[in-house]
């Protein structure tokens, strides 16, 4: 077993926190090891979280953003100034279970790998597994592929996943230090993680899936609340955009990119899918950050996406 530091990014989160702290504080009473639990406050406190968690929860380390940082960097901020080996960053609409840290960090024994993520289920969708991804092939370009546990051959051993949630995801803190955490380039939120796990791929280093751990997880319940979902459609495609151009170098695959790119875009004028042209045309806007990104992710690029691709597309 493993000390573990939980860092809880919190964004008018007042209400959630009083309600799923509980949860996390008799998980962590369990565990045999430590377990430091920060939140990271990222509106300056303006709903009051702070002076909350000094009275209902004295043992929670409490940082305060001095402006809005995102998503992103505040999970960073949490990771640079937490204690233990292992972190995992934790959203405050996640409801977790008192067997958290029994069976994920046995993973973390081997040395290659960078995260491993919980049966992420929806309640409101049947318990629907949310972090079970890998890829596939689609008629222009790879699709994310969210997978259910029965649809695998086996649970036994070790299951790669495309990325872990980085919602719910126990990440070496080395490693994650190495990545510079979540890159500030999809600010203020979404594919940020999607990004992380594959940088980890790209550095040699595997991203599991634990089946045997549950959190529970409402789709998009945070983020929803936060932002109109028009606008949060266009981040994402934004930002999806962003993420194959910073990252994707093997030349086989970004011929086959560009030579489809133009079938994409006519497919969405075609299909009326408005968000998605205008998450290109936003991403492009953005294309100038681009070069200094990739420049210091390279560095650490071992493996060819097409091996890496290997290992998570599903037939």
């Amino acid at each position: 077993m493993l000390p573990v530091s939980v860092v809880i990014p919190a964004f008018r989160g007042r209400e959630l926190l009083r309600a799923n702290l509980p949860h996390l504080l008799r998980a962590a009473s369990r565990h045999s090891h430590p377990v430091e639990v920060i939140v990271v406050v990222d509106d300056e406190g303006a709903d009051g979280t702070p002076q909350m968690l000094a009275e209902q929860f004295p043992s929670v380390r409490v940082l305060v953003n001095d402006r809005n940082m995102g998503f992103g960097a505040t999970v960073n901020r949490g990771v640079k100034e937490s204690s233990h080996r292992i972190v995992l960053p934790l959203n405050t609409d996640i409801v977790v279970d008192e067997a958290l840290f029994d069976r994920v960090l046995r993973w973390f024994e081997d040395p290659a790998v960078f995260s491993v993520t919980p049966d992420m289920v929806d309640p409101g969708r049947r318990f629907e597994t949310q972090s079970l991804t890998r890829v596939k092939h689609g008629p222009c370009w790879f699709l994310v592929q969210n997978l259910q546990p029965c649809q695998l051959p086996t649970l036994e051993g070790e299951i790669p996943i495309f990325f872990g949630s980085g919602g719910a995801s126990f990440y070496d803190r080395e490693k994650f230090l190495a990545l510079d955490g979540f890159d500030p380039l999809y600010r203020p939120f979404y594919i940020e993680d999607i990004d992380l796990g594959y940088r980890a791929w790209k550095a040699g280093w595997k991203c599991l899936f634990e089946p045997g751990t549950r959190v529970e997880h409402e789709t998009s319940s945070t983020i929803g609340s936060l932002a109109k979902k028009r606008k949060i459609k266009l981040i994402g495609d934004r930002n999806r955009h962003l993420f194959l151009w910073a990252n994707f170098s093997d030349t086989p695959l970004l011929i086959r990119y560009l030579l489809m790119l133009p079938f994409s875009m006519l497919y969405d004028i075609i299909a009326f899918r408005k968000y998605k042209m205008g998450g290109f045309f936003w991403a492009l806007a953005d294309a100038w950050k681009i070069p200094a990104a990739r420049q210091r992710r390279q560095g650490l690029w071992k493996v060819p996406d097409s091996e890496i691709l290997d290992r998570i597309v599903w037939p």
